[in-house]
Order: C-alpha cells, then structure tokens, then sequence
C-alpha cells in the first residue's frame, strides 16, 4: 500500500467530514474555495464535480485499507 503525504491526507479527511456531516459537493466546493484552499497539483479552484470523484476515490482506498490485512507469516531457511 503506498501512503499519500500528510497535506493530502488531511484535505481528503476534511472533505469526507464535511461530507459525513450532511454538506453536499457544492456546499464542499464553496467552504473550500472560501478558506482560500486551491487543488494540489494544478493549484485551481475547487468544482463540485472534482470534490465528489475525490470522495469516491477516498472512500475506495478506506474500503481497500480495511480489507488488507496479513494472513500468515512463514520464514524459511
């Protein structure tokens, strides 16, 4: 599993809290727009339609984290 860097991480948790308390992409897209918060790679404002595959995706990962798990540890010689 590759790890996403901790600025990633923490826009991704926010949008999926905002999300979780009831506000919808647009409601997203403008409170992110409002705190001056510009995507990260091409430094533009926030769409509604980017907020949501970006939730999508980000609840994709949790779902992948949860079912990764070790199953069994064998050392040979």
């Amino acid at each position: 599993m590759f790890r996403i860097g901790t600025d990633r991480l923490m826009r991704l948790e926010l949008m999926n809290k905002l999300h979780n308390q009831g506000l919808s992409s647009r409601d997203i897209c403008d409170y992110l727009n409002n705190k001056n918060i510009r995507t990260v790679r091409t430094n533009n404002p926030y769409t509604p339609k980017l907020i949501w595959i970006t939730l999508q995706k980000y609840k994709k990962r949790l779902q992948r984290i949860r079912r990764y798990r070790i199953l069994r540890i064998k050392e040979g010689i």
